[in-house]
């Protein structure tokens, strides 16, 4: 794909990404349609099983972001990965597809939402339940500047949390009297901001 006349999906992006749509192109991809839809659940229980987006949107289920179905008649199946408090999904055929190149669906999941960003779409409506609250990006930059001012944290801040951040979160929690979970959390910047 990068013109050079060789395959080389090791050292070609161009390569590497055409490789990868031939896979998907193989496995069944159509072409024009996504990998799923982001849902809200109405109360009480659904039907297990494949049906139609017409026959989902009949039993109250509807998109989070409030625009409608495309192509009714695609079948889907409803994923509630993190139970009903957290987002639920109705999956399309695509969605099956990516699954051909590694059977999770948490891994399918990422690449559908990343792909999805990609294309500017603009996130989760209903967002994972996390045992804390979650911090933007700025945010988790200025929690790495407060750590760092209190000598805990010698990395760039980036925004990234690895393993230093996390270690550097633990230390702190311990010295102020805090669960030990490392998480990047409000709860710990409105501490360090206080000192």
């Amino acid at each position: 794909m990068d013109g050079n006349g060789r395959r080389d999906i090791w050292n070609s992006i161009p390569d590497a990404l055409a490789t990868a749509a031939n896979l998907l192109r193989k496995n069944g991809w159509q072409a024009g349609k996504t990998w799923g839809y982001e849902v809200t659940l109405p109360p009480g229980k659904l039907p297990a099983g494949s049906k139609t987006l017409a026959q989902w949107q009949a039993l109250g289920v509807v998109r989070a972001n409030g625009k409608p179905f495309r192509n009714l008649s695609d079948k889907a199946t409803l994923k509630v990965p993190d139970g009903r408090g957290g987002p639920a999904f109705l999956m399309i055929r695509n969605f099956s597809v990516i699954k051909a190149y590694n059977n999770a669906d948490k891994y399918a999941l990422a690449v559908g939402l990343l792909a999805d960003e990609i294309a500017g779409g603009t996130g989760l409506v209903q967002d994972w339940q996390r045992p804390f609250t979650k911090l933007s990006f700025e945010q988790r930059q200025e929690l790495q500047k407060r750590l760092s001012e209190h000598g805990y944290y010698d990395g760039k801040f980036d925004g990234k949390i690895g393993e230093g951040s996390k270690a550097a979160i633990m230390a702190y929690q311990a010295k102020v009297g805090l669960s030990q979970d490392g998480y990047p959390s409000l709860e710990v910047l409105k501490w360090l901001r206080k000192q």
